[in-house]
């Protein structure tokens, strides 16, 4: 029987082919076609990853790295890449799409191989040893505007560098000038350390200094300022010493104008004093006068003897020893009895 049918899965692109024309196409079709005159044709509708590991890539300075990656990609135009390798499908036979996509997958390599021969012969091993990501990049974009895989019929999804490393004798050479810059910086930190620490100790100590000095400087205001209390309090002092002054000389101006005013009441007092003393003087004068006057013409003995009568015998006494005192050139000898004397010291303490 030549007529069959057969239904194909989703992930698969089929091409149904008469005389060597396209007479339908799909994917994941269901069909009924005569075996004897209809090829079939089934691509993979599915994305596919091409590992590649190139171990000869020549850098500008001549060294030799190692660059692996991966590329992923899928069939765009399904007819173009039709003509490109064997998809043919038999019911009982071989499945052609493996091999078939092995030999876009090493086409495809082929192509990434040469655009990055170019892309590391253009830099350093250093270089592309620390780009590796730029390096994907651009090989992304290098293959996805190839006109070889625009002739595949594929269609490059994404590209990544997984690796990229130098020979042993190159990356022990890289590493012992990363070492060496390594202890470089390492010692360019230690002497920046050690200059970060004598600045620091220059900032502590010019700190310090700013801090002695500013507290001599504070030493200084503050003696001013005590100078300068101490100058207005011996202002004050002396204002005040010199108002007291000025107060005591008005005080004593005040007294002075008083003592002048007492003076020249006593002044007055004195020569009123004075006058009353001469008035009372002359009318004294004027009684003794008179009481002479009167007794011009008293007998003198007969006063004596009155004035006598009155005295005590004391005075009689002293009066007696005047008497013979006025005359001691007339008296010889004169005896006093004890008895005497003790009378006239009695009537003497009497008096």
């Amino acid at each position: 029987m030549t007529i069959r049918f057969q239904k194909f899965l989703p992930a698969n692109y089929v091409m149904l082919m008469r005389g060597g024309d396209v007479a339908k196409e799909g994917q994941g079709l269901a069909v009924w076609y005569n075996s004897r005159r209809t090829n079939i044709l089934q691509l993979p509708a599915t994305a596919y990853d091409e590992p590649f590991a190139f171990d000869d890539m020549i850098t500008a300075d001549f060294q030799s790295v190692f660059v692996q990656g991966q590329i992923t990609y899928r069939i765009r135009d399904f007819r173009q890449a039709a003509r490109m390798a064997d998809f043919s499908w038999e019911r009982k036979g071989p499945d052609n799409i493996p091999a078939a996509m092995e030999l876009f997958g090493k086409r495809l390599s082929d192509i990434a191989k040469s655009i990055l021969m170019k892309e590391t012969a253009r830099s350093t091993v250093r270089d592309i040893l620390k780009n590796a990501d730029t390096l994907a990049g651009t090989l992304f974009a290098a293959m996805k505007d190839s006109k070889e895989t625009e002739d595949l019929g594929t269609e490059i999804l994404s590209v990544s560098v997984l690796s990229v490393a130098a020979r042993p004798e190159t990356r022990k050479a890289l590493e012992a000038a990363a070492r060496e810059e390594i202890l470089k910086e390492q010692d360019d930190a230690i002497y920046k350390r050690r200059n970060a620490a004598i600045e620091q100790e220059r900032l502590i100590k010019e700190n310090e200094l700013n801090t002695e000095i500013r507290v001599i400087e504070k030493k200084k205001e503050r003696t001013e300022k005590e100078q300068e209390i101490k100058r207005n309090l011996m202002r004050s002092e002396l204002d005040m010493e010199k108002e007291k002054s000025a107060r005591r000389l008005e005080i004593r101006a005040q007294e002075q104008e008083e003592h002048i005013r007492l003076e020249e009441k006593n002044r007055e007092l004195v020569a009123l004093e004075t006058e009353n003393e001469n008035t009372r003087a002359m009318q004294r004068a004027e009684a003794v006068r008179a009481m002479i006057k009167a007794y011009e013409n008293v007998n003198v003995a007969l006063i004596e003897a009155c004035a006598l009568a009155q005295m005590d015998p004391g005075t009689l006494m002293a009066k007696a020893f005047m008497e013979m005192g006025e005359n001691a050139g007339k008296i010889g000898t004169l005896n006093l009895s004890p008895e005497l004397l003790e009378a006239i010291a009695k009537s003497g303490s009497r008096a």
